[in-house]
C-alpha cells in the first residue's frame, strides 16, 4: 500500500510537471486539437488562444485541406469569434498557406470581419461553435 501511494504521489508531480511546461511553452507553439474533419478538410483548434469577450469566444482555427485549393493554398488559419447565445460565428482575419498545418508561403491574406453566419448553416462551424463554448 505506501509504494502505491508513493507511485500515486510521484505520478502526480511529474503530471503536474508536465502541464506548467506546456503552459509556458504555448507562446512557442499552438496546440492544435482535432475538431473535426470531412473528405476536404480537417479543423483545428488552438487551445491556448481561446479568450473571451464579453459573452462570445474567440480563438485561432486551422482549416487542413485535404488538396490545394484554386487559388494555391492547403491550409488555413483563422481567428474566429463565436456567439455561444445565439450559435453564429464568424471570421476576423484569415491567412492562407501553400502547404499543410499553417506551413509553407502565404498564399493570401485577408483582414477583415465577415458577417455573422448561423453555425447551423456548416458543420464544421457547428463543431467549432459547441468546442469552443464548452471550453
Amino acid at each position: 500500500m505506501k509504494i502505491f501511494t508513493s507511485f500515486k504521489t510521484s505520478t502526480k508531480t511529474v503530471l503536474l510537471t508536465l502541464a506548467l511546461l506546456a503552459i509556458s511553452s504555448q507562446e512557442c507553439y499552438a496546440f492544435w486539437m482535432k475538431i473535426t474533419e470531412n473528405m476536404d478538410v480537417s479543423v483545428y483548434a488552438d487551445t491556448g488562444t481561446i479568450v473571451r469577450i464579453g459573452r462570445n469566444k474567440r480563438m485561432d482555427v486551422l482549416y487542413d485541406l485535404r488538396n490545394t485549393d484554386s487559388s494555391g493554398q492547403r491550409s488555413i488559419r483563422s481567428f474566429e469569434e463565436f456567439d455561444c447565445d445565439t450559435a453564429m460565428a464568424k471570421s476576423l482575419n484569415a491567412v492562407g498557406y501553400s502547404d499543410r498545418m499553417g506551413t509553407g508561403k502565404v498564399v493570401r491574406s485577408m483582414d477583415y470581419s465577415s458577417e455573422w453566419i448561423p453555425a447551423k448553416n456548416n458543420r464544421n462551424e457547428q463543431q467549432l461553435l459547441y468546442f469552443v463554448c464548452a471550453w
